[in-house]
């Protein structure tokens, strides 16, 4: 009966994981596709002001959502 039981929590915690996967992934393409697309992308920065990101940093976020979509979808 313990067996069972960690076993079932086991499958609990191993769909959560998958749950989470499929979510980072799905978000990953997103922005990906926005990054992509050319549209202008802005932040909040420390002060609380809106600045936009350049060539760099979209660079970097492309690398980064590639990074996730490689790791969360599979």
């Amino acid at each position: 009966a313990a067996d069972q039981e960690q076993q079932a929590k086991a499958r609990a915690e191993e769909e959560k994981g998958n749950a989470q996967r499929a979510e980072n992934c799905r978000r990953a393409r997103s922005h990906l596709q926005a990054l992509e697309s050319g549209q202008r992308i802005a932040r909040i920065n420390e002060r609380g002001e809106r600045e936009f990101i350049d060539d760099k940093a979209r660079a970097d976020e492309v690398r980064q959502a590639n990074d996730t979509i490689a790791s969360d979808c599979r």
